[in-house]
């Protein structure tokens, strides 16, 4: 090992785990024989800056251009040459990056290719829920990066029975949408806003957010139309807390003028008759392609792209006891690891899964995101849903470097 080719490490999270690392840097680093290493020092051998022993509980993945990640297995060496951790075997020189996974959690996350067949189309920006034991989809884009037209756009509502996860089943057709928020609430569906293209393929765009809502009753099969959003509401998400829906974020688009991006947030209390949307306090923030999560009594929002400032990480709390809004932490990653992510609660913990794949909790004081893991495909506008109170389901989305794709992971905690 007596060259190395070195490559900066950017990663806050070791800056609170290694107080006394004498200043510097960590390091990751290719060997002659193709073996990851990474250590601490000028050199692979200075002598004054070896690994803290809760740095080599550490786990490294690999993500090969940017799609499938894999663990490295790594070991302790130190002799005359080196002094620090190297993988048990050659790495893949392609990779671009290395993801340090938080040696303090107490959770496992383990990610794996799942019984359940692929989704019936390639979608993003679609609306999905769990309702009794089946998983709901509906609408999307389908069409080409950047592209909106009325033959791209998913109207269908398609079922797969997770009892017996063989086939999906399409429920027939309704508008056309995407962009739209799906959640699901005592054993019933809620379809809520999205957008839709009047244009065809080729034609000017004409797009318009819609405000309509309608529940789903799978016991009957059937739609009913609900009261409408307040405005027109696409590029925003929605999350079930108690009997209530909260719609948070977006925009509204109306055709060729500008799009109105939307401070408004709102509330649907289910068990309350006649059914009507009520006010929520302004968010203090313009942002859309976000996502919105229950969790611990509360209203989370995270990440999404600002009106002005572009992709964010940051998080947003919603207390509906206090009717106040408060700043949360920032997940961890860059800019974009908030663009089109998912989120959602089981097991009284708040999971989420990000642009590059991470999958991220909120630790119990909810003051720092943790990374535990990765998606074996990096995926963004897709949807991150419940299984049980240990498992989640990603379902759709797209990479940068592979466009859209069909695949559902399903990711197990202990």
């Amino acid at each position: 090992m007596k060259r190395c080719i070195a490559w900066v490490l950017t990663c806050s999270l070791f800056v609170s785990l290694i107080p006394h690392a004498n200043a510097y840097f960590p390091w990751l680093a290719i060997s002659d024989d193709g073996r990851a290493l990474y250590f601490f020092g000028k050199t692979p051998a200075e002598r004054t800056c070896k690994l803290p022993p809760s740095i080599t509980k550490s786990e490294i993945q690999t993500v090969v251009e940017r799609e499938k990640s894999s663990r490295l297995e790594l070991t302790a060496v130190e002799n005359d040459e080196f002094l620090g951790m190297a993988s048990s075997a050659p790495v893949d020189r392609h990779y671009l990056t290395m993801t340090f996974l938080d040696p303090r959690s107490d959770s496992e996350i383990t990610v794996t290719d799942n019984k359940f067949p692929p989704i019936p189309q390639t979608v993003t920006s679609f609306g999905a829920a769990i309702a009794g034991d089946s998983l709901y989809l509906y609408g999307g884009h389908s069409g080409r990066a950047h592209e909106y037209y009325a033959e791209a756009q998913g109207k269908t509502l398609w079922r797969l029975d997770l009892s017996r996860p063989e086939a999906w089943e399409s429920l027939g057709d309704g508008p056309g949408l995407q962009g739209l928020a799906m959640v699901a609430h005592d054993g019933k569906l809620y379809r809520i806003g999205g957008f839709t293209a009047k244009n065809s393929d080729g034609e000017k765009e004409d797009l318009w957010s819609q405000a309509g809502v309608a529940s789903f009753d799978p016991a009957t099969d059937e739609w009913k139309e609900l009261p409408p959003l307040p405005e027109p509401r696409s590029s925003f998400d929605a999350a079930v807390l108690g009997d209530k829906i909260y719609v948070v974020g977006g925009w509204t688009m109306r055709g060729d003028t500008d799009a109105q991006w939307l401070q408004t947030a709102h509330v649907l209390d289910l068990g309350q008759e006649p059914l009507a949307w009520d006010s929520l306090p302004p968010a203090p923030f313009e942002r859309r392609a976000l996502s919105v999560a229950a969790h611990d009594g509360k209203i989370y929002v995270l990440g999404g792209m600002q009106r002005v400032g572009g992709p964010t990480t940051r998080v947003d709390i919603f207390d509906p006891e206090t009717r106040a809004w408060s700043r949360g932490p920032g997940l961890q990653g860059g800019a974009m690891d908030g663009f089109g992510s998912s989120a959602f609660a089981v097991g009284n913990q708040l999971f989420v899964t990000t642009y590059s794949g991470s999958i991220q909790r909120l630790d119990e004081d909810a003051d720092s995101w943790q990374v535990l893991g990765q998606l074996d495909r990096q995926r963004f506008f897709h949807r991150l849903l419940p299984l049980s109170d240990n498992e989640l389901i990603a379902v759709g989305g797209a990479s940068m470097s592979d466009g859209k794709f069909e695949t559902l992971e399903v990711i197990r905690v202990r």
